[in-house]
């Protein structure tokens, strides 16, 4: 499986955040990536406007994907 994690800069949190794509998925070439697969890895309390300023998809579908993915980091 090929390693999609990157740093990008959201505008709620103000700082760089970890994303990445749901455990194995594997985007089609040249094809748009459904919401459902986008994970951010820093998806927290400063989630709080109407939709993530990083990939346009409602703070509840945000948490969802999180969670569903199995990455979220243990305190």
């Amino acid at each position: 499986m090929t390693e999609y994690t990157h740093l990008a800069y959201c505008s709620a949190c103000d700082r760089e955040v970890k994303v990445t794509l749901k455990p194995g998925y594997e985007p089609a070439a040249g094809e748009p990536i459904p919401a459902d697969a986008m994970v951010c890895l820093a998806h927290g309390d400063t989630c709080t406007g109407a939709l993530c300023p990083l990939f346009g998809v409602p703070p509840e579908q945000m948490k969802e994907n999180l969670e569903r993915s199995g990455l979220r980091e243990k305190a």
